[in-house]
């Protein structure tokens, strides 16, 4: 996964489509160790923040 640890995914606020199309396909990834929604400064919910394994 060329040595990252965290990414970011950017998605957008709008209807949430997008974000929960991307939550559901994390949560079945095998390299995906955990996912948030982002928090103040990293881009709120329209962001996700990814640890990879």
């Amino acid at each position: 996964m060329a040595g990252l640890g965290e990414i970011t995914i950017i998605h957008g606020v709008g209807t949430g489509a997008v974000k929960n199309r991307i939550t559901g396909m994390l949560r079945k990834h095998p390299h995906v160790k955990t996912s948030r929604p982002g928090i103040y400064g990293e881009g709120g919910v329209g962001v996700t923040i990814v640890e990879v394994k």
